[in-house]
């Protein structure tokens, strides 16, 4: 079978796993955008949520022309207190079996004490808050259907504190964890989850972040992931390990704990905590 034929295959077999509509969270361009491209391909069909509604509108046109599937477009600003109740009502009626997390990133680049605790306030409703509200509605209408996948994409900032991300990696360790604690309770049950780290991808936004710091593109280019290759992987895993971290050269990832050191660390912890806590029944 060449690769076309074996991902062609790969493209059925998503969408019987997983059913007719796909939530992408942060789906105006990079990765998300890219996360839509390939469940639309599938015969997905899509609702897409991010702030910018003209990126949205343009993506829905490329996927219905190109896939003949139906799109949903909402603006959403993840930082606002009710982003999570706004993008479930957008999917509301809908069987929605995969939902890909894909928002935040740091707007601000500074350390701690240089920027408000109002505005840090914003960067935690966008990569907590609004994330916790959406996983745990969107797992509970899995669960009941007895099958769904969910893709938390955080970043390798979630593996250590650093000047100037305090509060993007604190918050990026959060939606890790959270991820790899999802499938420890609901892979059991049908529901897949997966924790995307990605470590330097293409995106437009790290262009523009380059850009902006006038950080010549060709200083890192080298060590980019592409979003495509990064989404197609991941697509891959789901439903076969807690956690991807994607990362180019391929053997920096290691350096993070390879992904079944991380599987085999959630399994036992897991029993333990049934030990400690008890045994649900």
């Amino acid at each position: 079978m060449t690769t076309t034929q074996t991902r062609a295959a790969d493209a059925r077999s998503l969408q019987a796993r997983y059913g007719p509509w796909a939530l992408v969270a942060g789906a105006s361009d990079g990765v998300g955008a890219e996360f839509a491209r390939q469940a639309a391909a599938a015969g997905i069909n899509c609702i897409l949520v991010a702030r910018r509604l003209q990126l949205l509108d343009q993506l829905a046109r490329e996927l219905k022309a190109q896939h003949g599937v139906e799109v949903i477009t909402r603006s959403v600003d993840l930082t606002q207190p009710d982003a999570a109740a706004r993008m479930l009502g957008s999917a509301a009626g809908l069987d929605v079996g995969l939902f890909v997390y894909n928002a935040g990133a740091d707007p601000f680049g500074t350390k701690f004490l240089d920027t408000s605790v109002a505005d840090w306030g914003a960067v935690l409703r966008m990569n907590v808050h609004a994330l916790l509200e959406s996983c745990h509605s969107i797992a509970r209408h899995m669960l009941d259907a007895g099958r769904g996948g969910i893709v938390i994409v955080t970043s390798e900032a979630a593996f250590s504190g650093t000047s100037r991300l305090s509060v993007y990696s604190a918050t990026k360790a959060f939606g890790l964890n959270l991820g790899e604690s999802l499938w420890a309770e609901l892979s059991p049950a049908g529901v897949d989850v997966l924790s995307l780290v990605l470590g330097p991808t293409d995106t437009p936004t790290l262009r523009r972040t380059l850009a902006a710091h006038k950080v010549p593109l060709d200083a890192v280019v080298q060590d980019l992931a592409s979003a495509p290759a990064v989404v197609r992987a991941a697509l891959e895993r789901l439903g076969q390990e807690p956690t991807l971290v994607y990362r180019v050269p391929a053997d920096l990832a290691a350096g993070h704990q390879s992904a079944s050191l991380r599987r085999a660390r959630i399994i036992e912890t897991s029993k333990y905590m049934d030990l400690f806590y008890g045994q649900d029944t």
